[in-house]
């Protein structure tokens, strides 16, 4: 096992300031820091409030026999944000009866990566750490030979704006590779435009582990908790493919602060609002058809028994409306 690091925990302060100066706190920060960041992680995982990782694992879980006969041989597994590994684990167990390749898990955060390398150090296959962001995947790629099964799980896919992520993997991937992804679906009731499916999400995300886990960041650099605000709202945006939900986090300051930041500082004022990460919620048909535009074909197509999550497995197709040279924004201004 080996860990590289193409980002240092210098450069992710230097880059947390910056956003933090443009009052941003992008979602990749909750991962990073302390061992009170993963604890925060794990704790949001394990609420029985939001179990949607839980319920991801065990679609793949029951998917995975159905799946295994589309992978080709040799593959090497690539994972972007393995959190703990369990799902990795999962499928590289799968992929060693195929005579796996070699696994490279892809974080943000350091400790998740020696986490998920610990969760898997009984199997016999060549592990490899890499500790970058999702947007280094053109970096990334020089550590791997195709065939590659790239994995975006835990409804990873719906933390990012859709046109921009697929155009960057689509970029990335050769014809012998595979991609597999996975997301948690908009409820029958939030398509009928149901007020009380609306509230309910709400009501599940301010729920206290997700809103600590929400500023958590900012706690571990000397903030008080007692000194903001959270808002959330759940609400539909107008995209190219029509409506789709949306959840909107922000953070406002209620007294004069500083947050350190490395060696370096940055100075909140009363009144202040922070922008947040954000989670686009799509039905089944709005993600394969993002999918689509953005030149991939479906290979396979799970879906729970409740309907509210997906597992997709797909390969590089054509270049997409989306992928001719433009990683667009989804949302229209």
């Amino acid at each position: 096992m080996k860990k590289i690091e193409l980002i240092t925990s210098n450069e992710l302060e230097t880059r947390f300031k910056e956003c933090l100066q443009q009052r941003r706190m992008p979602d990749y920060f909750l991962y990073i820091g302390e061992q009170r960041g993963n604890k925060s992680w794990h704790n949001v995982n394990s609420c029985k409030e939001l179990p949607i990782c839980a319920q991801l694992t065990d679609l793949l879980r029951q998917s995975l026999p159905s799946l295994v006969d589309s992978f080709p041989r040799n593959l090497s597994l690539v994972s972007i944000g393995v959190g703990r590994g369990e799902k990795e684990r999962l499928l590289l167990e799968a992929l060693l009866k195929r005579g796996l390749s070699r696994y490279y898990a892809v974080d943000i955060s350091s400790r998740m990566i020696d986490e998920a390398l610990r969760a898997v150090a009984d199997l016999k296959v060549d592990k490899v750490g890499l500790v970058a962001f999702l947007e280094d995947l053109p970096l990334l790629r020089q550590y791997w030979s195709p065939p590659i099964l790239l994995c975006l799980l835990g409804n990873t896919f719906c933390n990012f704006d859709p046109n921009y992520i697929l155009a960057l993997i689509w970029g990335q991937l050769e014809e012998s590779d595979l991609l597999l992804l996975d997301c948690h679906l908009l409820s029958d009731q939030m398509e009928e435009s149901n007020d009380s499916g609306q509230e309910q999400i709400e009501r599940i995300y301010r729920t206290e582990p997700t809103m600590r886990f929400s500023i958590n960041p900012l706690v571990q650099r000397g903030f008080d908790t007692d000194n903001c605000v959270f808002h959330l709202e759940f609400r539909p945006v107008e995209t190219d493919i029509g409506l789709v939900y949306k959840t909107n986090k922000q953070l406002q300051v209620l007294k004069n602060t500083t947050i350190s930041c490395g060696q370096d500082a940055v100075s909140l004022s009363s009144g202040d609002v922070i922008q947040l990460g954000f989670t686009y919620k799509y039905t089944r048909q709005q993600a394969e058809e993002y999918l689509r535009r953005n030149g991939f074909e479906k290979l396979q197509t799970f879906l729970s028994s409740d309907g509210e999550n997906l597992l997709l497995l797909v390969r590089k197709g054509q270049e997409g409306q989306i992928s001719q040279g433009k990683a667009s924004l989804g949302e229209k201004d």
